[in-house]
């Protein structure tokens, strides 16, 4: 008997905000297209949190990251996948979807597993140059692999593999910088600098960041909007406490605000942040986190060296005069960045090539 079509999707995603966001993108280009939209997330603070605050709908799981040796935390993992496991299956025959899609972590594996086996439409997502241990295991039995850079493409061998690049948020290059100015109550003509590492912030980055801007102050009349995060927020607000034009937030909300009266970027190099980057067209310092899997965003921050968006510097590098320079190197350079805005954001076409299959 045939299936009918039910225009519901599940999309799994877990681990950091770096699998969940893009999903989330891609779930809101569903939306606006009359789909109905469930999450399948794994039970921890950070997921539960950007989804409750999405207002999407999903189902939470309890499980954890694959231990790398052979451990009682391994077979306790092992076992927590079984369950995970029959939880999808359960929960994907009671939604009945169509779709499924994984944008990586360790709930991904599950939920497309599940799904294969169910006869729907498997696919998964990419985020980053060098591919994730899930996402790997995964295109193996995936109907479509997407990918956010092209040299990913030699990681998926004998698989439909479509570069569509890295879904970024609608909000993000939507903003205008009038509007952003308003908003922030911030000076028009002047040099401006955005500085973040992350959620919980990245102590060296920031204060190296601080320090760097410090001198080029001394140089430069500029305005800086710097995103500490928690761990960071107090140490740093206290130093800018004196400092003109220098505004400390430990979380900012409006972060397109941000993006869009900024005139450089001084960031790690998530393939969240390397791809708003590239879709804004903003010139940046990255600053690869040194202890990524695989040292991905190392890959990343590279893949937009090449055709001048950034300047990369490896935290082992990284100290004022490095930072000083790099930032000196982009402002007096007219050639960061070289490319323009794509017309068509990625979850637009991994859309298209998923609904016209």
């Amino acid at each position: 008997m045939t299936r009918i079509a039910s225009k519901k999707i599940i999309i799994a995603a877990s681990g950091t905000g770096g699998h969940i966001y893009p999903g989330i993108s891609l779930a809101r280009e569903f939306e606006r297209n009359g789909y109905d939209v469930t999450f399948f997330i794994g039970n921890n603070e950070t997921s539960v949190k950007i989804l409750t605050d999405s207002g999407l709908k999903y189902i939470a799981f309890n499980m954890s990251g694959m231990p790398r040796k052979f451990s009682f935390a391994f077979i306790k993992f092992l076992f927590k996948l079984a369950k995970a496991f029959l939880k999808s299956f359960c929960e994907i025959k009671k939604i009945n979807p169509d779709i499924v899609i994984g944008t990586g972590g360790y709930i991904s594996v599950p939920a497309i597993a599940a799904a294969g086996i169910l006869g729907r439409k498997t696919y998964i997502h990419e985020q980053n140059a060098i591919p994730g241990a899930a996402n790997k295991l995964l295109a193996k039995i995936a109907d479509k692999v997407f990918v956010s850079f092209k040299d990913s493409v030699k990681y998926f061998k004998n698989k439909n593999v479509i570069v569509s690049g890295y879904p970024v948020r609608r909000d993000i290059v939507n903003v205008s910088k009038d509007e952003a100015l308003k908003n922030l109550n911030a000076q028009k003509d002047i040099y401006t600098v955005l500085v973040f590492g992350g959620s919980l912030g990245a102590v060296k980055l920031n204060e190296t960041a601080f320090d760097a801007l410090d001198k080029f102050s001394l140089k430069e009349k500029i305005q800086v909007f710097h995103i500490t995060g928690s761990k960071n927020f107090a140490l740093i607000s206290e130093k800018a406490k004196n400092k003109k034009n220098y505004f400390v937030f430990e979380y900012m909300h409006n972060i397109a605000d941000a993006y869009a009266v900024s005139d450089i970027v001084i960031c790690r190099s998530g393939a969240g942040a390397v791809f708003e980057l590239k879709a804004l067209n903003k010139p940046a310092v990255l600053v690869p986190y040194p202890f990524a899997t695989d040292n991905h965003q190392f890959f990343n921050a590279k893949e937009i060296e090449k055709p001048r968006f950034a300047e990369v510097i490896e935290e082992k590098n990284l100290n004022a005069q490095s930072l000083l320079s790099a930032i000196e190197q982009i402002k007096s350079s007219k050639s960061y960045p070289v490319e323009s805005k794509s017309l068509q954001l990625p979850q637009e076409t991994i859309f298209k090539e998923i609904i016209n299959v």
